[in-house]
């Protein structure tokens, strides 16, 4: 059905969010993958054969990023010689 060169992966493949975009409704939050696959804009999907998966990947970068504790400054007694 695909009339791209190579083809678009199959829907029930691992790939298959690899597909070229068909259509486009951003301001609707889905687009319509060659492989038949709606895909939402929280990550879901609506499979051909009417099954759906549910979000998968995080959306929000600061949901997904680790914050990290640096000191401002060290300790004194981390700078003391060993052979002191």
């Amino acid at each position: 059905m695909c009339p791209h060169t190579p083809s678009c992966p199959d829907p029930s493949g691992p790939d298959r969010e690899a597909a070229r975009t068909v259509v486009s409704h951003p301001e609707q939050g889905w687009s319509l993958l060659c492989n038949g696959i709606i895909i939402f804009e929280d990550t879901g999907e609506l499979l051909p054969g009417g099954a759906a998966i549910g979000p998968h990947r995080p959306t929000d970068l600061a949901a997904c990023t680790m914050t990290m504790h640096v000191p401002t400054e060290i300790p004194p007694a981390q700078f003391r010689s060993s052979a002191a």
